[in-house]
């Protein structure tokens, strides 16, 4: 089977149709190409910029997440929270594995007050990306979706049984009047098989409803880290 095409000249072009079907693919695989390759050097831009100054909500300036480890040395794992191309948010996350549980210490500040949706990504970059497709750059999108190591497809709170929600949930962190958050929570429904390191950690505009998938309605990522290990 084949398919005629018209040149500018007027000349009948026959083309087979194998060939027709095979160019969306070629495309498709372009743009995955692309993207990888977007993540890679977003990937390479945090490595160049961690010496840039992030404060907490206490006020305290970091210049490296190596700080952190010297600031604590039971530490597992932490990001410097940088603001997104959407957001002002900034500061620090801290994170304690445990066999069956992760401890998570956050310190935030510039946030609006209220309710924010605070969930693991799956891509350790933080840069802005066409997600969807529309050629529009999403903020901190080349982070991906939520993580999910165990292809629940589900978004849950953090205190739902693991198969009923990425491993990523976090749940929500609330922000004070002034803008900041200091916070301790553990999960306690964790898989220990599993590390945070190599992943982004994104705090979103809104408030997470804990069902909804995929990211809980939270609205637009304004702070984001690339969570690195000891």
């Amino acid at each position: 089977m084949s398919s005629s095409l018209t040149s500018h000249r007027g000349v009948s072009l026959v083309l087979p149709l194998a060939l027709l079907l095979v160019l969306p693919a070629c495309s498709t695989a372009e743009r995955a190409a692309d993207t990888t390759v977007d993540v890679a050097e977003d990937v390479g831009d945090f490595a160049a910029d961690v010496g840039e100054t992030v404060y907490d909500a206490a006020g305290t300036a970091w210049n490296g997440v190596t700080d952190l480890f010297d600031d604590d040395s039971e530490l597992d794992a932490a990001a410097l929270v940088r603001p997104t191309s959407a957001g002002s948010a900034q500061g620090t996350v801290r994170f304690h594995e445990m066999d069956d549980a992760l401890r998570v210490t956050v310190s935030l500040r510039d946030l609006d007050p209220g309710m924010h949706g605070f969930h693991i990504h799956m891509n350790p970059a933080c840069g802005p990306a066409d997600t969807d497709g529309d050629g529009q750059m999403d903020p901190a999108g080349a982070s991906d979706g939520h993580w999910d190591p165990m292809n629940t497809n589900n978004h849950g709170a953090p205190t739902d049984a693991m198969s009923n929600k990425h491993l990523g949930d976090l749940g929500n962190v609330e922000v004070g009047t002034d803008g900041t958050v200091t916070t301790t929570f553990t999960v306690e429904t964790f898989d220990g098989d599993y590390d945070v390191e190599d992943h982004a950690i994104v705090v979103h505009s809104g408030r997470d409803d804990l069902e909804t998938d995929p990211s809980g309605g939270s609205g637009t990522p304004v702070g984001c880290g690339v969570i690195m290990g000891r």
